[in-house]
């Protein structure tokens, strides 16, 4: 997926209305400021603002394409095409968002947002199969219910169309369902004393659109930090821990692991 750079925003009028992103009208309005050579990418993809004060706002909006976030030089270029991007979202807030007509840039993020990277090959690879099924584990670390936000690929039209339809329909998960997180996916597949946790975890392309951000990612944490504790007063190695342990003391520390039947081993592939 590609990487996006925040930006702050002042200058924001709660008082007045502010444009729906997402509607098809802005897109449509993305499209005319493109052709006009406002934007330099159709970007059709554009999130709203954030409110973080009385008139303070940060979009975590404008997408950089293709970088290879594993590349320094890459990551620069990004870094500068993110801030001309947060210079053109801008003004189109100001052309078109009746509350943004004095907004003012405060600043952009000192480190590039990666959506995306590389991910280990875990005892346990999470797939969209299960997100599907509300899979439960007995290893389960959280539960979770975000819906499949796998953003486009490319500027293309074909590929918003994709994204906006999987995340209304296909990826989406109705009120008061969740799916499990296995404490499987955290271990890389033969290795003895290593955990992983947050975007890098073991997962199929679509379910890590679900599982990469930040409250599955404190999750994962969580239960990595646990394991490793556990492991070193008990001897027991990564890839061989007592699971119905970890569990047992996840959910000492309030964690909501409801599963009724649990088991020493983990879930393997």
């Amino acid at each position: 997926m590609p990487a996006t750079l925040c930006a702050m925003f002042s200058g924001i009028d709660r008082s007045k209305p502010g444009l729906n992103t997402q509607d098809r009208e802005t897109v449509k309005l993305i499209e005319k400021e493109y052709e006009a050579g406002n934007f330099e990418q159709c970007d059709r993809h554009l999130v709203g603002l954030w409110h973080t004060g009385d008139t303070f706002g940060f979009m975590n909006g404008g997408h950089i394409f293709n970088m290879d976030a594993l590349s320094t030089s890459e990551l620069t270029s990004g870094m500068m095409l993110g801030r001309r991007i947060a210079y053109q979202n801008m003004a189109f807030l100001k052309k078109y968002s009746a509350d943004c007509e004095n907004i003012e840039l405060v600043s952009t993020a000192p480190l590039m947002g990666v959506r995306e990277s590389r991910r280990i090959a875990g005892e346990y690879e999470l797939s969209f199969e299960d997100y599907k099924n509300r899979r439960k584990f007995h290893d389960q670390i959280g539960l979770y219910s975000k819906y499949i936000d796998v953003h486009p690929y490319t500027c293309s039209k074909e590929d918003y169309l994709n994204f906006i339809d999987m995340k209304s329909k296909t990826g989406n998960i109705g009120p008061g369902e969740c799916f499990g997180i296995p404490y499987g996916i955290l271990v890389p597949k033969g290795w003895r004393n290593l955990w992983v946790a947050g975007r890098c975890a073991s997962s199929d392309v679509l379910v890590h659109g679900s599982i990469r951000v930040m409250p599955a990612a404190a999750m994962m944490g969580q239960a990595a930090g646990t394991a490793a504790a556990q492991s070193i007063r008990s001897g027991q190695p990564a890839n061989g821990l007592d699971t119905e342990q970890l569990v047992q003391t996840l959910r000492e520390k309030g964690a909501n692991l409801p599963q009724e039947k649990l088991s020493a081993e983990m879930t393997r592939a």
